[in-house]
């Protein structure tokens, strides 16, 4: 029988601790690993990612409980999800490096501050958490295991395509009436958006710490000398 879930509980924490051990030793198999088991390793992570999100949508319809006003794919980390296996078995370059930061910056929020009701061991409970912690580890997993090299192109790219995502996700929740990356209010439990004042400033102030997020992502590869215009991983 599984209970509420309570944002920074011992529960919550365990499973973020739980969660970076797996991220950690998936990475170091993958760096011993040969050429082929490397990349299968990488869509090994992100196929049960694409497959919560289908299997959670046929449990709802089949259940009768699926709601087009949360249920549709239209959060970013379930269109990330979705993309993903494909995203990595084509190694799209450009793609992979949006991914970087959408997923460091905007689904390691989810981990932090869960938008869910149930905890462990329910179904939902392991929707939600291997939904969005596979999108960090294949992300994570390829970055560092194949050695991209992340460029300010993938910077921009990354914050130019994010507003593209709001724009439309903002005009299905006017026609839905539906909250898909919170644009129209915030969400029900705590998060962040909290600092950020009353709709539609914390929208803005979201804006501003993705930018500053971003910034911090690509510090590494500056560091590093590995920053440039434009080039391939």
């Amino acid at each position: 029988m599984s209970h509420g879930f309570e944002t920074f509980s011992t529960q919550h924490f365990l499973t973020l601790f739980a969660l970076g051990s797996i991220t950690y030793m998936a990475i170091q198999k993958g760096k011993v690993a040969d050429e082929p088991l490397k990349t299968d390793l990488g869509l090994i992570i992100a196929g049960p990612t694409f497959s919560t999100i289908v299997v959670d949508a046929i449990y709802k319809l089949a259940f009768h409980t699926f709601d087009y006003l949360v249920d549709l794919p239209f959060f970013l980390c379930d269109l990330v999800a979705l993309m993903l296996p494909f995203i990595l078995y084509q190694r799209n370059r450009k793609w992979i490096g949006i991914l970087y930061f959408w997923a460091l910056a905007g689904t390691m929020q989810a981990l932090l501050t869960p938008d869910i009701e149930d905890g462990f061991p329910s179904f939902h409970f392991f929707r939600y958490f291997l939904g969005h912690a596979g999108i960090i580890i294949s992300v994570l997993y390829t970055v560092i295991v194949h050695r991209v090299r992340i460029h300010w192109q993938d910077f921009i790219n990354a914050i130019l395509y994010a507003q593209v995502y709001l724009v439309g996700v903002h005009l299905i929740n006017q026609v839905l009436g539906s909250n898909y990356a919170y644009t129209m209010h915030k969400p029900p439990g705590p998060s962040i958006l909290d600092l950020m004042g009353p709709w539609p400033w914390y929208i803005l102030g979201g804006e501003v710490l993705m930018v500053i997020l971003f910034l911090l992502l690509i510090l590494p590869f500056v560091r590093q000398g590995h920053v440039k215009e434009t080039g391939d991983a």
